[in-house]
């Protein structure tokens, strides 16, 4: 790997730490400042909202500027307005600062909604073919292990230090981490062009492409099905699942949660030490990685024995990190930067979108009929989806020509 990977990785991963440290002050805040469960829940909301309108509208910038100054732009949006929560943190209740707060919210969610995609394009750009497995799984598994560490102990350090300087640590994570990018040599092989699209023209491309490209169009519905069923880990959710079929309590839905990040940082490890049989076989790999991730799922939502449910998450870690990264790898060799970065912008928006009404959806389905349902049915609906995936990938596109694209 060059110098330039280790700096996005560096990046990727004090943002991402620093968000998780940011997420917990907020809801900490709001909820001390409202004392609703109801009004802090839409901390959540909020942000997924946020960052869906920002990959949505993320192509209309990528149309006018380099990948590397949008990221440094997203970074540096959230520095300018993180100061403003920390302000609100030493106000009273009251509409107006309920409503200042959301703003923020809102904006530093929007661009931080930018950073994956541009995130997947610069990988692509600095990283050689034959070695983007590897590289993704290192980025995978450095960031599951530092979200570990935020989530596990955001608490303790917000309890010990208080929410003005938990946040002051994410403000500097996040300057960190723009002095991180602007160390990325990122070296095109052709002089990049902007094209002269309209402003239409390059919100629409990236999805046209996905629903046009017969194998894109594949893999985003096979993500779309995973992205719904992929709500589990919601923490209501899992909390309600430990309680009612699991039998247990708060410490257990702790030891669960930690049990799938060491799962994911033991799979990424292994899928890096794996790369070199990854990368020539994409998608078999993917589609075994979903598969073991569906059945597990499955039988966990049968499962009543907690020991033997701790073990089943710890082993769901490594089978969706294999997904996520085979998938990852293959959207990374499908095309050219350009349009990559419209794709993955699309692709996002869409995500995000469906994890939504998975919250809806799921949610009712918990209220109704308990939470060991909701596994189940996610459990099926994974399983529905290697289906799928191997109906329309294995079987209809086994051209050579299909193969040499994706790596297969």
């Amino acid at each position: 790997m060059n110098k330039s990977y280790y700096f996005i990785l560096i990046s990727q991963t004090t943002t991402n730490l620093g968000f998780s440290l940011y997420t917990m002050s907020v809801i900490l805040f709001l909820y001390h400042l409202t004392h609703s469960p109801f009004l802090t829940s839409f901390v959540t909301l909020v942000s997924i909202l946020a960052r869906m309108l920002g990959s949505a509208l993320l192509p209309m910038f990528s149309n006018k500027m380099h990948v590397k100054f949008l990221l440094l732009l997203s970074q540096i949006a959230q520095v300018i307005f993180l100061p403003g929560l920390f302000f609100l943190f030493h106000k009273d209740y009251s509409l107006t600062v309920i409503l200042l707060t959301f703003t923020f919210i809102l904006l530093v969610s929007f661009f931080n909604g930018w950073f994956s995609p541009l995130k997947t394009t610069i990988i692509s750009v600095i990283v050689p073919p034959e070695d983007r497995v590897r590289a993704n799984s290192l980025l995978s598994t450095v960031d599951q292990t530092f979200q570990f560490v935020g989530w596990s102990f955001g608490g303790l350090i917000l309890a010990f230090l208080g929410k003005g300087t938990t946040l002051t640590m994410t403000l500097s994570l996040i300057i960190f981490s723009i002095i991180s990018l602007m160390f990325i040599e990122i070296t095109h092989k052709r002089p990049q062009t902007f094209r002269n699209e309209s402003a239409m023209q390059s919100l629409i491309i990236g999805w046209k492409y996905l629903f046009k490209d017969k194998k894109l169009k594949v893999l985003m519905i096979m993500d779309l099905m995973e992205s719904w069923a992929g709500m589990i880990w919601i923490g209501a959710i899992s909390l309600a699942f430990v309680q009612e079929a699991l039998h247990k309590g708060e410490t257990w839905w702790g030891y669960v949660n930690g049990a799938y990040y060491l799962g994911s940082m033991v799979g990424g490890f292994i899928i890096y030490r794996m790369s070199i049989k990854l990368r020539k076989k994409l998608l078999p790999f993917m589609l075994v990685g979903a598969t073991s991730f569906g059945v597990l799922t499955l039988v966990y939502g049968f499962m009543s024995n907690p020991f033997i449910a701790l073990i089943l998450v710890l082993f769901m870690g490594p089978s969706y990190i294999l997904r996520d990264l085979c998938q990852e790898t293959i959207f990374q060799n499908v095309t050219d930067e350009h349009t990559l970065t419209k794709i993955m912008a699309a692709r996002s928006t869409l995500v995000q979108f469906i994890f939504l009404l998975a919250i809806i959806g799921m949610g009712a389905i918990a209220d109704t009929f308990g939470a060991r349902l909701v596994y189940i049915s996610a459990g099926i609906l994974l399983l529905i989806s290697v289906l799928y995936g191997i109906s329309r990938l294995l079987f209809q596109y086994q051209s050579h020509n299909f193969n040499k694209k994706i790596n297969y």
